[in-house]
């Protein structure tokens, strides 16, 4: 019996405009790297600095997750510190986020080894500390009074010449400007409620530190017209864009203010100088010990302090054969 003749198939391929409407495929890899950041409490800095470090692996190696080795890991490092001539420091963050990604996979059951085991970080380097001089300090005060709203930017940089994060000034709230008692003693603090790596505490004012924050409020509460409320955010944004919304002011507004202080005074600004200034002051200005002054700079790991108490030996160091060749008295 004779098989009846096939039926002519016919495929229609979609026009230009079709084409150009149909969805690119999902690349699962970042699937997986969203539900990784979404299972950690990570603040928004954190999240965009593990993202872009894994996203420089998945533009490296365009491969799923479970299909990497070992020896991909390594080439990985290899490419970024001979390809990229990227840092030891930087090396090891990109690769320690890498780590960190494939333990979760690995706990998580998505895969069945982790390829970064047995990978070796290269040495850290010791950073330097970028701390402010006094006379910078005074002159980016100054600049300050020039700004829009002096007031509030110059309780900002108070805040951060006392250690915070810029992050942290962000997430400040009225209701975090608090006293606590210390010895009897009432000693007016910022309480840290969010902080990079769960770095939560309490900060401790200097005088001129409470002074700028009572004067500030004051004008704030005037601003409002109101009472302020705990829940107020500490610093709103006063763009024009916002201005009429109230909202609280952002990483991205602080790091404009810094960029326009930058301008204004030649000094090289950013927001974590102020956090240099304040470790290396309380080693040096005021004489602390390491472990307090990790303590109230809520530092956990004591290599990236080594920054600090470098700079006390070399300071102290200097004082010595001054002292010893008559230049300062004993």
């Amino acid at each position: 019996m004779r098989r009846p003749p096939p039926v002519p198939k016919f495929v229609i391929s979609p026009s230009q405009s079709e084409r150009s409407s149909i969805s690119p495929p999902i690349d699962l890899r970042q699937t997986f790297v969203d539900s990784f950041l979404a299972a950690r409490e990570l603040q928004p800095n954190s999240v965009r600095s593990y993202q872009q470090d894994l996203q420089q692996f998945m533009d490296w190696y365009d491969h799923p997750w479970n299909a990497v080795s070992q020896r991909q890991v390594i080439g990985f490092k290899s490419y970024l510190i001979d390809d990229r001539k990227l840092s030891n420091n930087t090396v090891r963050r990109v690769l320690q986020t890498l780590k960190s990604f494939y333990r979760w996979m690995s706990v998580s059951g998505h895969v069945t080894h982790d390829p970064t085991k047995g990978v070796q970080l290269p040495e850290a380097e010791e950073g330097e500390s970028q701390e402010l001089s006094d006379a910078e300090v005074e002159q980016i005060y100054q600049a300050v009074q020039e700004s829009k709203f002096p007031e509030r930017d110059q309780a900002i940089i108070t805040a951060l010449l006392h250690g915070l994060r810029g992050e942290e000034v962000s997430n400040l709230n009225v209701g975090d400007y608090q006293t606590q008692i210390v010895e009897g003693y009432a000693s007016k603090q910022l309480h840290i409620r969010e902080a990079k790596a769960d770095s939560t505490g309490w900060v401790v004012l200097f005088e001129e530190g409470i002074a700028e924050f009572e004067a500030y409020l004051t004008w704030y509460r005037e601003q409002l017209g109101r009472p302020l409320e705990a829940d107020d955010p500490m610093f709103l944004s006063y763009s024009n864009r916002t201005k009429s919304q109230k909202q609280r002011l952002t990483y991205w507004g602080i790091r404009e203010i810094m960029r326009s202080l930058k301008e204004q005074t030649g000094i090289d600004l950013h927001s974590h100088r102020g956090r240099h200034t304040y470790a290396t002051n309380l080693l040096i200005k005021y004489g602390l010990g390491e472990g307090e002054a990790m303590k109230l700079t809520r530092h956990r790991d004591r290599r990236s302090f080594k920054r600090y108490t470098n700079k006390k030996e070399i300071y102290a160091a200097q004082v010595a054969i001054l002292k010893a060749s008559g230049q300062l008295p004993s």
